[in-house]
């Protein structure tokens, strides 16, 4: 037998070769391609449906964290918009102040606020005031017609968080040593303290979710390698007639995206369950109703962001986890 490096031209013959002879074929269109990935990824899901479903789970579990988490947080805005009333700075003067102090402190408190509506309220007005909030407790303030303990008091009506907050602190300043006011209080100032705590768990939460989020993709990696080795021929084919990496991946880049965004659907269709059920026991709970504003679900751009969220999770999972495989094999 003579050795194949006697004879260099036979030798060379291979794939390689034998695709570079046939270079003048026709071209295939990019539509052909994009048919061909969504068909080769169709077909892989309906291969390993209890992987799928294993993919599809992982996912909607983490993002069922996550819209729960946003939910809570868009209703804890709620609640502490319509907690804090008004945007109302209060003066409080003292029971020894004059008309005359009432008119001063009411005219320095329009040149603090130009725009903004000063109203008086007097002993007597406070105390009706306070009575109609008690409602039917009110009985209990029998007695104080003649010995009332509230104060007179200003009322500035602001038009934004800003302007009340540069309002209340221009007010303590000035105000301080004034001795016609008893002090200056700000009726949203335990909303503000709130919002503030609200920001603080936003940020925790989310730092969170990215770690979940993260963690999630690296399970999603490996459990589709794990698939992959039931495809180990079929890449190794792909590799040896020179299908690219980039021709490689698609399809199973496509299968993260169903993926995903079937895990988010699941994930906002759970989390509308919970929120149907905890609207209906709000409703039928008077104490509930009291306690907590009528609920809102999620809005429509974080509902996109949940379906964006996993479409990521998916693709990025996927394709280091084919190109990992490609890699080792």
């Amino acid at each position: 037998m003579i050795p194949a490096s006697s004879h260099p031209e036979r030798a060379a013959i291979g794939l390689s070769k034998i695709w570079g002879e046939g270079g003048g074929g026709a071209r295939v269109s990019p539509f052909a391609v994009l048919k061909q990935v969504v068909r080769r990824a169709l077909h892989n899901l309906m291969r390993s449906p209890l992987t799928v479903i294993l993919s599809v789970f992982t996912i909607s579990v983490a993002l069922f964290l996550l819209s729960s988490f946003s939910l809570v947080l868009r209703n804890c805005s709620v609640a502490v918009a319509k907690e804090g009333g008004e945007l109302v700075v209060m003066v409080f003067l003292k029971d020894a102040a004059s008309k005359a102090d009432v008119e001063r402190v009411s005219g320095r408190l329009s040149e603090l606020m130009p725009a903004g509506r000063v109203s008086y309220t007097d002993k007597a007005g406070a105390l009706q005031r306070f009575r109609g909030l008690l409602g039917d407790d009110a009985q209990m303030l029998e007695g104080l017609d003649d010995d009332n303990p509230l104060p007179a008091s200003l009322e500035v009506q602001a038009v934004s968080p800003e302007q009340a907050e540069r309002l209340y602190e221009e007010s303590v300043s000035r105000f301080r040593a004034d001795p016609a006011v008893d002090s200056v209080r700000y009726s949203r100032g335990g909303a503000q303290q709130l919002k503030r705590i609200i920001a603080v768990v936003r940020g925790a939460g989310i730092a969170g979710i990215g770690f979940l989020l993260l963690v999630t993709g690296f399970i999603i990696a490996n459990t589709i390698k794990l698939a992959l080795y039931g495809h180990r021929t079929e890449i190794e084919i792909m590799q040896l007639v020179g299908a690219t990496r980039a021709a490689i991946c698609a399809p199973y880049v496509l299968e993260g995206l169903i993926q995903g965004v079937l895990g988010a659907l699941a994930a906002i269709g759970g989390t509308a369950v919970v929120f149907a059920g905890l609207q209906s026991a709000i409703n039928r709970s008077d104490s509930l109703r009291n306690l907590l504003p009528a609920p809102e679900f999620l809005g429509l751009s974080e509902l996109s962001l949940i379906i964006a969220a996993g479409a990521a999770v998916g693709m990025i999972g996927s394709y280091f986890a084919v190109r990992r495989f490609l890699s080792e094999a």
